[in-house]
This record gives C-alpha cells, structure tokens and sequence, in this order.
C-alpha cells in the first residue's frame, strides 16, 4: 500500500515536471503601482508551448510579503479580452509566501497566447518608520520580487515600479536598473530560471490616506409597499504610519505639513434615487455633512471634527431609502430580482471583512444569489413589526475587497406570491375587528350586582342620549339639503337652466325624505323613552316641515316667473317677502334645534 503511494505521488510529480517543461515564458512585463495604499500590479505574459503535447492550463504565480494580501486577481485573454478562469493552486517547488493560480488556457504545441494579469494587493506597503510625528511624512515600504516569480523559464523580463511621489529614499539595485523621477525600471532580464528570487525594496514617501475599513455591514431590507431601506455601518482605521506625539488643531489648519497622513473628509456615491439620508454617529466626531444630487448618482459627503491621523478609528452608521422601481423587477421565469451595489460606497478604501444582509419580505422562497466574485453564504431569520414566522435573511460574507476592482453589483432572485403582501394588511384588520369585538361585547356586559331605579334610570338617559344624538344629525343633514334648495332658488335665473334645476329640486327632495323616513323609527324610539321630550321632537319636525313647505313654494314661484321671462331684478323683489319668510322659519328652527338637542 505504502509503495502504490509512493508511486501515486512520484507520477504526480513527473506529470507537473512534464507541465512545467512544456511552457516557456517569452516575455513578462510588469508593471507596479504604488500610488494608493494598494499594490496594483499588471503583468502582460506571453507563453509557448513548446512541448509536443497540448497544455490545458498557465500557473501564474505572486510573491507576497509578510502581512500582505491578494486581495483582488483577474486574468484576461490579450487577443479576445475575454476573462479567464482562474483558482488558488498549490505548487511544488514554490516559496512559502507565494500564492500560485491555475489559469484554464488550452495550447496546443507551439501555439502563443498572451494574457494580462491584474492583481491588487492590501497591506502590501508597510509604514517604515511605523510611528510618526504630525509634520512629518509618512514613508512606505514595499518589498516584492525582482523576477517573475514562475515555475517556468522565462525568455525576457522588464519590471517597473511607479511611486506616487519622487522622494524615493532607496530601492533594490539590481542592473541593469534605472530611475527616472517617479519611475523605477528593472531589466530587462533574460534566460530567467523557474522560481528565481531577488528581493525588491523600494522605500518611498507616500502622503495618500489609508483607509482600511476593519468592519463594514450593509442591510437591505425590501418592503413591496414601495421602498427599500439601506442602513450601511462602518468601522474605518486610518492604516498609515501611527501618529505619534500631540496633536496641534493650529498647524493642522495652517501648515503645509501640519496635516501628515491623516483624512478628514469622506465621499460616498449614492444611487440617483436615494432619499431619505440620515448618519448616526454616537461619539459625535462627524460635524457635517452635505448632499449634492446629479443625474447619475447622490452624493455624500461627511467631514469629520477630528482628523483621522494614523492609527485612529471612527465608527458611524449611514442610511438611505430608495423606490423599488428601477432595483426590483421580474424574471422570465416570474421570480422577482433584486439588483444593488455589493460593495461600499466610499471611494479607494479596503475592506477587512464585509458582511452584507439581504431582508426579504415574509413569505419570499426560493432564494437564490447571483454575485460577480465568489462570496460565503449563509441563511437566517429576521423578526420585525407585524411579522409572524419572520423574514428571510440571505447573508454573504467576504474579507480583503478593495475599491473599485470590487465594486459590482449583485442580484437576488425570489419567489413571492401577491397574497403574501396582503398578510400584513389581513393582520391589521383582523386585529381591529378583534378588538372592536371586545369593546362591543364589554359595553354589553353587566357587570353590577345589583340594578336599582337610579340605575336603571341612568341607563334609559344614555339611550335616549344616544337616540337624541342620530336624530340631531339627521335634522342637520335636513337642514342642510333645504338650504341647499334655497340656493338653487336663488341662482336660477335664466329659462335654460329650469330643466336642471328641476332635477336637482328633485333629488333634493327625494333626499329630504329619505331623512324624514329614518327619522320616523327613531321617533318612536325616543317616545318608548319619553313622551315628553317625543312633543318636543315632534314640534321640531313640524318646524321642519313648515320649511320645507315655504322653500318648495319659493322654488316653484321662482321657475314660474322665470319661465315667463321675468328680470332678475323684477323677480328678486316679488320673491323679497318669500324669501324673507324662508329665512325667518330657518332661524326658528334651528334655534328650535338648539333648544331641544342641545343638552343631549
């Protein structure tokens, strides 16, 4: 058994050695940016296989030093610009602190092909000295490899490293090199063997900030009412050089070097939509902010009381609200998606860890997450008002992304039926009519022991109350559609218009008497109570009638006159004493109102 292994692991070893043998490297240009707090490195690599057999796949290798990150790796295809696949690999032979990808590259023997590299490396530049004083500048340390780091032999070789400023204290010399302002150029090498290593320093001042993100949680909550709520906290560390020494707020505003490596402003860009901001900062460092509006994008802007020198966190939470329109649409399939920005808002930051929550509403299934990079997944259940089995929570969860190579968006596709947005709606009414119910049922409840005649008198009071009160309100509605007729009275004055004031006099009247009709079994009511207060009513409603007797006179001798093409003047005058009496059986009624309803 042990020798079948040993032989496994020999065949494995011949098969990556027949690998490596197969591939030449013509050339390899590289190319180093260091004026960020990142390591952005470009390499354009043209291979050969100069075996007799197809390859299927390109090692591709990365040396980091202590503490750095690969934080971001992407291989495109040269001639069709089209990304390749590439995974993490481990191979023989290489350096502990490389970090080699398989990238998925078929070459058929002695075909070429030419990819390009991209990788961004985090903590990559170390502060060196790590402890500064507020004037002076902050210098970095970069350490890498001279050479491609590969498995293969490489033909040629050029490396360049740009810095972000030309105060370059001192770099690896190894010839033929040159320095040229902010540029440092090595090479170029030939006839380079696999897994050759020279160490490349390069020790430079680099005044740009280091914003490093040590926790970053965005929720998105999705309501099918219309919004979706966004609330993002942050815990952001300025990663530079540490500050060292007191801090003067004086040569920070005035001198040119008072302000060292540190940052008091952040921008964030915010969706074209977003309303509804807010920012909460418990130790209350953010003094202001401002929101600009353009046509593609919301612009905030935080400036913070204190700046933020090396070494020193701030720690706010931000959030904003956007339509659903324009981030949730529908599939073929008829599934909803939900599209948004995975990343963070701000501009040139690093992100230690990054967790992103995905509210969906309560009933939503089939969840499924469409992201541009890989990212772990993980479920679980948010409980808010009204909810009852509680809203799914999709959460992804990823460390070292660094902006903008990672600022994508992501979408996620779910099931939600329409009867699910009626749930919280049902709730509500449900609960009301519950409680309605048992406040109706309690005022019907007897809850004395006993029922003496002062009760029982305090009772027949609130019920002839109550009867007292519709009947007032229906007078009043009669009142009301008299002295509506009264108008209609008044306005008519030409021949054209007595068809439609006929037919208004008549709906007006229908009106009057659907009142009178309700008022009857009221009436009655009221008498079983009282026989007393019944005349009282009843001479009331005689008032009313008495009303309703002088408008319907007033209206008919008006279309009448009118009719026969009277002047306006001529029949304000006749019409004077009618209208007179009109007004006068009005007052007397509703003081009669007053009277009777008024201490009910």
């Amino acid at each position: 058994m042990r020798q079948a292994v040993y032989l496994f692991a020999a065949l494995l070893a011949v098969a990556g050695s027949v690998a490596a043998d197969s591939i030449k490297l013509q050339q390899v240009d590289r190319k180093i940016n260091l004026n960020s707090q990142f390591a952005r490195i470009t390499e354009t690599v043209k291979a050969k296989n100069v075996g007799e057999q197809p390859v299927s796949e390109l090692i591709l290798c990365q040396q980091l030093n202590a503490g750095a990150v690969l934080s971001f790796y992407k291989v495109v295809d040269a001639t069709s610009k089209s990304e390749l696949s590439a995974s993490p690999k481990v191979v023989e032979g290489a350096p502990a602190d490389a970090v080699c990808h398989s990238v998925k590259l078929t070459l058929a023997a002695g075909d070429v092909a030419t990819v390009t590299v991209n990788a961004v490396l985090a903590k990559a530049q170390v502060p060196f000295p790590a402890e500064v004083t507020q004037q002076d500048p902050q210098l970095m340390l970069y350490k890498d490899n001279v050479y491609v780091l590969s498995p293969y032999q490489v033909s040629a070789q050029t490396t360049e490293v740009v810095t972000p400023t030309s105060n370059i204290k001192s770099y690896t010399e190894e010839k033929p090199v040159s320095k040229t302002d902010k540029k440092i150029k090595y090479g170029k090498y030939d006839l380079i063997k696999p897994w050759t290593t020279k160490q490349l320093s390069v020790h430079f001042e680099n005044g740009k900030s280091f914003k490093h993100m040590l926790t970053y949680v965005k929720e998105i909550e999705v309501s099918h009412w219309g919004n979706i709520y966004v609330e993002e906290k942050y815990e952001i560390k300025n990663a530079g050089a540490q500050h060292s020494g007191s801090f003067s707020r004086l040569k920070y505003a005035h001198a040119y070097n008072g302000k060292g490596n540190s940052f008091r402003d952040l921008r964030a860009v915010l969706p074209a939509s977003a309303h509804s901001l807010y920012y909460v900062d418990l130790i209350g460092n953010i003094s202001s902010s401002n929101v600009r509006k353009t046509l593609s994008s919301t612009v905030l802007e935080l400036e913070l009381r204190y700046p933020l020198m090396g070494g020193w966190k701030v720690d706010f939470t931000i959030g904003y609200s956007v339509p659903l329109t324009g981030f949730l649409t529908r599939t073929p399939a008829g599934k909803r998606r939900l599209s948004m920005d995975l990343s963070t808002p701000f501009e040139d930051v690093f992100v230690e860890d990054a967790i992103i929550k995905v509210v969906l509403p309560e009933g939503a299934s089939g969840i499924e997450a469409i992201l541009p990079y890989d990212m772990e997944k993980s479920f679980e259940t948010k409980f808010t008002y009204l909810d009852t089995t509680g809203r799914p929570v999709l959460v992804l969860h990823r460390r070292n992304l660094a902006s903008p190579e990672h600022s994508a968006k992501f979408s996620v596709d779910y099931s939600f039926g329409a009867v699910h947005t009626l749930r919280e709606p049902l709730l509500l009414i449900t609960v009301f009519f519950g409680l309605f119910v048992a406040i109706i049922a309690y005022n019907r409840m007897e809850f004395t022991i006993t029922r003496d005649e002062k009760w029982a008198a305090a009772r027949d009071r609130e019920v002839l109350a109550t009867y007292m009160e519709q009947l007032q309100a229906l007078l009043e509605d009669e009142l009301t559609a008299l002295s509506n007729l009264t108008r209609l009275a008044g306005s008519l004055k030409e021949s054209a218009h007595v068809d439609s004031a006929a037919r208004e006099r008549a709906a007006g009247e229908k009106r009057v008497k659907d009142l009178e009709d309700r008022v009857k079994p009221l009436l009655a009511a009221v008498e079983s109570r009282s026989a007393r207060v019944a005349g009282q009513v009843r001479d009331v409603l005689e008032r009313s009638r008495g009303l309703q007797a002088r408008v319907g006179k007033l209206l008919a001798e008006r279309v009448e006159m009118v009719k026969k093409g009277a002047a306006v003047s001529e029949i304000n005058r006749k019409l004077a004493p009618s209208q007179e009496a009109v007004a006068a059986a009005r007052r007397e009624l509703e003081g009669a109102i007053s009277t009777v309803f008024g201490a009910y």
